[in-house]
């Protein structure tokens, strides 16, 4: 993860062999980010 340097946006970058999993860890962590977010607003 990291904060985008010219978008208002964290990107959530994630690699592995399994497509699958790789799609959910990115989505759990989006969701982690988001809620963060939403905390702080």
């Amino acid at each position: 993860m990291r904060p985008s340097g010219t978008e208002p946006l964290i990107r959530v970058m994630v690699e592995g062999v399994d497509l699958q999993q790789v799609e959910t860890v990115a989505h759990e962590l989006a969701e982690v980010v988001k809620a963060e977010i939403n905390a702080q607003a």
